[in-house]
């Protein structure tokens, strides 16, 4: 399966290292991309930029072009998630299959763009030690936080508070995006924490029941950042969807002959 490759976006505050044991976990069965988002891990900020989430997406094309593929699998987790509907109405030609994780399609409510605005002013003035203390109890089961907290903490210190800034911006900024969702011809992966603090896992049901082909992965025990907390579990249902996707190619292939 591994000619369909598969663009895993982390989300926020993370970088690419976050996907490293469900990349392990998928082996041999998927041609793993992971980026760095600019403004995240190794990757400049973009400052000539206004923040929209629509310049991720553009990234994440590039990086796909740069790899010499033309399609692929594109799965993101919570803002990853947010950047990979980006993608998909930008670029549908470009997607085989899509992958929704621990996210929403949503727009920011009044009171979410409240408090981004409120965390981008605490990290102007207090600096990003602020964005850690406020994320980590949200991202992970009460069981996971101290193993997995480190991954926010780096997160953030790499990122820095313009990368952090910008990407609280556009986020806030974002369109609903739940149309692109449902009228997605690939098939979808919908994979969501039982213990998801952040985005209930209520919502990620609705949405699966929504789409035209879904396949629907609950994480029983698992809290918002599903691929830290329970790798395995994302890497099957990355496997699905890349079986569903490998099965509708081979049937346009053919009928194109």
């Amino acid at each position: 399966m591994a000619d369909i490759p598969v663009v895993l976006i982390h989300g926020y505050p993370f970088d690419h290292t976050m996907w490293f044991s469900t990349i392990a976990a998928l082996g041999s069965k998927a041609r793993a991309i992971a980026p760095d988002l600019p403004g995240f891990g190794r990757n400049p900020v973009l400052r000539n930029k206004s923040p929209n989430l629509d310049y991720y997406a553009d990234f994440i094309s590039g990086e796909l072009a740069r790899t010499g593929y033309e399609k692929a699998v594109v799965a993101g987790m919570s803002m990853g998630g947010y950047v990979a509907l980006a993608f998909a109405e930008k670029y549908p030609a470009k997607l085989c299959g899509f992958g929704l994780i621990s996210s929403q399609t949503a727009e920011d409510s009044a009171e979410a763009k409240i408090s981004r605005s409120e965390m981008i002013q605490k990290i102007r003035s207090n600096g990003v030690s602020a964005v850690s203390e406020a994320t980590a109890p949200k991202m992970f089961s009460e069981k996971a936080l101290e193993n997995l907290r480190h991954y926010v903490i780096e997160g953030v210190e790499k990122a820095g508070a313009d990368g952090l800034c910008w990407a609280l911006e556009a986020m806030a900024k974002r369109p609903d995006r739940t149309a692109v969702l449902k009228g997605m011809q690939a098939p979808v992966l919908i994979v969501h924490g039982a213990q998801d603090k952040i985005v209930p896992v209520s919502k990620a049901r609705g949405l699966a029941d929504e789409c035209n082909q879904a396949i629907f992965v609950e994480v029983p025990g698992a809290g918002h950042a599903t691929p830290l907390e329970a790798p395995d579990a994302v890497a099957a249902g990355l496997v699905r969807l890349l079986e569903v996707c490998h099965r509708q190619e081979g049937m346009r292939a053919t009928n194109a002959s």
